[in-house]
């Protein structure tokens, strides 16, 4: 009873992860899964909520079955409100500086401040990653993404 009352939060998000997996299966087997030779629209939904539910259950058993009591707390969630806010103000710039620059921005704010890495790694493994996203949204892709007024 102690585990319940002490995990009880976890407990109850697994079982949310768990009952939304469930229906995603239970969607996806009302629609074909295999067309010919190529999946139809019921293999993704499948395949997505049997891993919801996989992960959620391995989630909790790492979490609340199987932790020590030595475990330290968990990280204070003012970093996880942290990074939510600026992958929020990331997708409000897109419009704005374009989807390249916002991209940039904030994959350096979140390698410099949030994971407290060096400036030159920080600007090139943001630069890396907002070309990446770039190339494949924009080329292999083909989505029209904003450009801003630099052009990129």
């Amino acid at each position: 009873m102690d585990l319940l009352r002490a995990k009880g939060g976890e407990i109850a998000l697994s079982l949310f992860f768990v009952a939304t997996g469930a229906f995603w299966i239970a969607v996806a087997a009302g629609m074909p899964l295999w067309d010919g030779f190529a999946p139809a629209t019921g293999l993704l939904p499948l395949v997505f909520g049997a891993l919801l539910i996989i992960l959620a259950v391995a989630a909790t058993l790492v979490d609340v079955v199987w932790a020590s009591s030595a475990t330290p707390d968990r990280a204070p969630v003012g970093r996880a409100l942290m990074v939510l806010l600026a992958v929020a103000a990331g997708v409000a710039g897109i419009e704005t500086a374009g989807f390249f620059a916002s991209m940039f921005v904030t994959m350096l704010f979140l390698f410099r401040v949030a994971e407290k890495r060096l400036m030159l790694s920080s600007l090139l493994a943001s630069a890396g990653t907002a070309l990446f996203l770039t190339l494949v949204f924009r080329t292999w892709l083909g989505v029209p993404l904003p450009a801003g007024p630099w052009g990129f």
